[in-house]
């Protein structure tokens, strides 16, 4: 388990997986996308605590356009997808 960063997996659309991946890429620094299980469409974020609101507000924005289902999440995300 990670102490310096957030974990939020998050179950999508295998199709959109690497569109997702290419979303944080272009925000630098804001998360890192690790698929845990492609053929599911599992992924996880590892968030930076520094950039947690940020990180929910592009999640929340995201799932207006992609579906996408949150599984877990730390007390940190508790309106996340909500």
């Amino acid at each position: 388990m990670h102490t310096d960063s957030i974990q939020w997996q998050i179950e999508v659309d295998k199709k959109d997986i690497g569109y997702i991946d290419s979303i944080f890429d272009g925000y630098e620094g804001l998360a890192v996308v690790r698929t845990l299980d492609a053929s599911r469409g599992l992924i996880e974020l590892l968030v930076s605590p520094d950039y947690l609101e940020d990180t929910r507000k592009l999640i929340e924005a995201l799932a207006k356009e992609i579906p996408c289902r949150l599984l877990t999440a730390g007390a940190d995300s508790k309106s996340l997808l909500s």
